[in-house]
């Protein structure tokens, strides 16, 4: 329930490169110097990466939400002077499952991915159904009325679900992230040859604060063993971020700068804010190591661990809200 791949958004494309050439063009046109196929690729991409942010967003959160209150055995875990709300995916969220479904089919094909959209989305469809179950069930108050018969069966309904929808999910994951890394490197080298500085280093500290990221998750390391992170890989990865975050910061010094490359102030203002706070999360996991000192039991049992300075979880989190400023900016 906790693993990176449920935890860090993906950073979509295609405002970057269309910012590459004129930054007016026709609405439904592919934006000067960015060709039809390439047009293409990133709108199909991008409605992969939709529904990815989905899963590791909305989805991820009313998952966690609910089994951190009733155990993710078959049988749930009610406690005494029960309270509970049950958290939901609007139906204006939920329509990005359909919208990448009807990208299978089209060109150009993701090899690794396609096959899996078509088969996440029945399995996706099914776990959304038995959610939405479980609010009108706890909205409406039902367990005052069958001693929590209903709640019990809907809770093993959802751990089946969930089960079956994680397998396809990580394969998802892991065929995604592959695709994204193919993706952003060329979008790199795209930005580099532009001269666009800002919009080229705002990625590059993406890249390199999800490598901070993976590193910990490769380790094994969360709140709960946090001390044993290993300081020497996870500084190699963390002065990398660091030192893009710092870059960066000094060319937006230059106004004219931000003027020539086209963006708008506040979208990259509101994301370099949201980045130094992932910065500034990470510095936090060092601060912690340091002093040697352990979560508590109290954070560690809670049901906060995203908002818990000097942990994995806080990261990830403000990583992710990172993300969502970086997918947003113009």
């Amino acid at each position: 329930m906790r693993k990176l791949s449920f935890v860090i958004a993906i950073i979509m494309l295609g405002a970057m490169l269309s910012a590459c050439s004129a930054i007016t063009s026709t609405v439904g046109q592919a934006p000067a110097g960015v060709t039809s196929g390439e047009s293409k690729e990133i709108e199909k991409y991008n409605a992969y990466v939709r529904l990815n942010n989905l899963m590791t967003g909305r989805i991820n959160e009313v998952l966690v939400h609910y089994f951190e209150k009733f155990g993710v055995d078959t049988q749930p875990v009610i406690e005494e002077n029960f309270s509970f709300i049950m958290l939901g995916v609007a139906e204006t969220e939920r329509e990005v499952v359909d919208k990448a479904n009807g990208y299978t089919a089209s060109q150009p094909a993701f090899a690794n991915a396609d096959p899996l959209v078509i088969k996440l989305t029945p399995v996706l469809k099914d776990l959304l159904s038995v959610l939405d179950d479980m609010k009108a069930y706890y909205d409406t108050r039902g367990y005052v009325d069958d001693d929590f018969a209903k709640g019990k069966q809907l809770h093993t309904k959802l751990v089946s679900a969930n089960l079956a929808y994680e397998t396809v999910a990580n394969q998802y994951f892991t065929a995604l992230h592959k695709l994204g890394n193919e993706q952003r490197l060329a979008e790199l080298q795209k930005l580099k040859d532009a001269d666009q500085q800002i919009r080229y280093n705002a990625l590059k500290f993406m890249i390199d604060a999800e490598a901070t990221a993976i590193e910990m998750d490769e380790q094994g390391i969360t709140a709960s063993n946090v001390l044993q992170l290993d300081m020497t890989k996870f500084k190699a990865k963390y002065d990398i971020m660091t030192a893009d975050l710092s870059v960066l910061m000094t060319i937006l010094k230059d106004k004219e700068r931000i003027q020539k490359e086209g963006i708008n102030s506040f979208s990259i203002e509101s994301y370099v804010n949201s980045a130094t706070e992932a910065k500034a999360a990470a510095s936090k996991i060092i601060e912690r190591i340091n002093k040697k000192e352990p979560v508590s039991d109290s954070d560690l049992n809670g049901q906060f661990l995203n908002t818990t300075d000097g942990t994995p979880e806080n990261f990830n989190y403000l990583l992710s809200k990172a993300v969502e400023r970086y997918n947003e900016m113009n």
